[in-house]
C-alpha cells in the first residue's frame, strides 16, 4: 500500500482518511487508505522483516458522512462476549413472552 496522507480534512479521490491502534501505524495522523469502502485488512512491512497486520474494526465519521474515516485495530472487531446463563434465560422468557402474546393476539377463526 501506498505512503498517502493528507492533513487538509479532504483525502485524495480513491482514498479515505484512517485510525490505527498499536503498532507502526499507530502515530500517523493523517494516514489514508484506498476506498470506500475501507479494505479489511492492511498489511504492513516491518523493518525488522515480517509483516504487521491490522484489521478494521469499524467505520464511521464524527464530522461528515461523505468523508468516512476507518478504524484498524490489530485484533480486529472484538466479538460480544458470550451471554451468562441468566442472561441465557431472560431472552428465552423474552422469547416465550412474545410467542404468548402474538398466539393471543391473533383471531382465531371462531372469534366474530
Amino acid at each position: 500500500m501506498e505512503d498517502v496522507f493528507d492533513l487538509t480534512g479532504t483525502p485524495p479521490q480513491g482514498w479515505m482518511h484512517a485510525l490505527f491502534g498499536v503498532g507502526p501505524y499507530a502515530d500517523d495522523v493523517g494516514r489514508c487508505v484506498p476506498g470506500p469502502p475501507a479494505p479489511g485488512v492492511v498489511t504492513v512491512p516491518l523493518p525488522e522483516g515480517g509483516e504487521f497486520v491490522y484489521r478494521l474494526v469499524t467505520v464511521g465519521s464524527w464530522s461528515a458522512p461523505e468523508d468516512p474515516i476507518a478504524l484498524y485495530s490489530e485484533t480486529g472487531p472484538v466479538p460480544q462476549p458470550p451471554l451468562s446463563e441468566l442472561e441465557k434465560s431472560w431472552q428465552r422468557r423474552g422469547a416465550d413472552q412474545r410467542s404468548e402474546s402474538a398466539a393471543v393476539s391473533r383471531p382465531q377463526p371462531d372469534d366474530q
